[in-house]
């Protein structure tokens, strides 16, 4: 069984008996699919040229093509950073174990502060390749993953054939127009993805939207005013203590590439979002840094610095990143 889903322009449900496309029962504009992966963006979104070429050749080889190979025609279609495609291969191959790090992380600060989740359904926002859809699979009875990005929804599919994981709908879409109906979800992932999005009010209303009540909330944000690892999107320290007109121009001089995909977000930006919607039910805390792959010993330093509320805060002001989680 799989979750209803519904039509990005009108809201009614969509009818999936057909091959290769769904149907809307109301306005029945029809939205197309490949490998089984509906295209809900809705009308009037526009795929780069790249993209295009990418799909048309994973799609090709995809019955014979290893996860590693899929990669290899993702990154090298695509405008990656030229120096920073080791990397994110790197990132994509160890991803699964990382997932269930960040995951496991998420899940267990979300029950200290609001409890445990009911376990029937569960929604990751901006699921790129699939790092924490896994261990959803393994946690929640049904699992969806949505993100924009065909190319690495197909290497989500991929991903999850390999973990033998068939609890997880993947579906094409954007988090500020989710195609689904009214409290769908007990909980809502976001695992790298809040500072790629630019209407972040937008998102988070959607997720509230989706979720059920007492469903919880779960996100990790990259620290705008970060003062002690490089910027990870482009190598570069202390990006985010400029004025962000000025960020782009000192990347593209530094790197000679674009900085548009990425706005880093401060304690207070995220604070202000998470208030207007959540009011007191949210938490912006420190992260644990073993997840990340990061030695133990430090959360225990981190823990006892989190009980002395000015340390704690100022933390919060400049630490790499942040941990956000809430409750509807």
């Amino acid at each position: 069984m799989t979750l209803s889903l519904i039509c990005p322009a009108c809201g009614r449900t969509l009818d999936r008996s057909l091959v290769q496309r769904a149907v809307c029962t109301g306005c029945r504009l029809e939205y197309s699919e490949t490998l089984g992966i509906p295209d809900l963006r809705g009308p009037g979104a526009v795929t780069p040229e790249w993209d295009v070429a990418i799909v048309e050749q994973m799609v090709a080889c995809y019955p014979q093509a290893t996860y590693a190979e899929l990669i290899d025609i993702r990154l090298r279609g695509a405008p990656t950073f030229g120096d920073l495609i080791g990397h994110e291969v790197g990132y994509l191959l160890t991803q699964t174990e990382r997932g269930r790090r960040m995951v496991g992380m998420f899940q267990t600060r979300l029950a200290q502060y609001f409890g445990p989740t009911a376990r029937a359904a569960a929604l990751d926002i901006g699921c790129g390749s699939g790092a924490s859809l896994p261990p959803l699979g393994e946690r929640y009875d049904q699992v969806v993953g949505i993100d924009p990005s065909l190319p690495d929804l197909i290497l989500a599919r991929k991903a999850l054939e390999i973990e033998g994981v068939a609890n997880v709908q993947l579906v094409q879409a954007f988090g500020q127009r989710l195609p689904f109906p009214d409290g769908s979800f007990d909980y809502v992932n976001a695992l790298n993805v809040l500072e790629h999005i630019f209407d972040l009010s937008a998102v988070l209303c959607e997720a509230h939207r989706v979720l059920r009540p007492a469903g919880g909330f779960g996100a990790d944000s990259r620290n705008r005013f970060d003062l002690f690892l490089p910027e990870p999107h482009v190598k570069i320290r202390w990006v985010g203590l400029m004025p962000r007109r000025w960020a782009k121009s000192y990347v593209q001089w530094r790197k000679g590439v674009g900085y548009d995909a990425t706005r880093l977000l401060s304690y207070a930006e995220l604070r202000r979002e998470l208030r207007g919607l959540f009011r007191q039910r949210y938490k912006v805390v420190l992260p644990y840094v073993s997840a990340y792959g990061s030695p133990a010993w430090i959360d225990e330093w981190l823990s006892r610095l989190e009980r002395v509320p000015i340390l704690r805060d100022l933390a919060l002001w400049v630490f790499p990143s942040h941990l956000v989680l809430a409750q509807r």
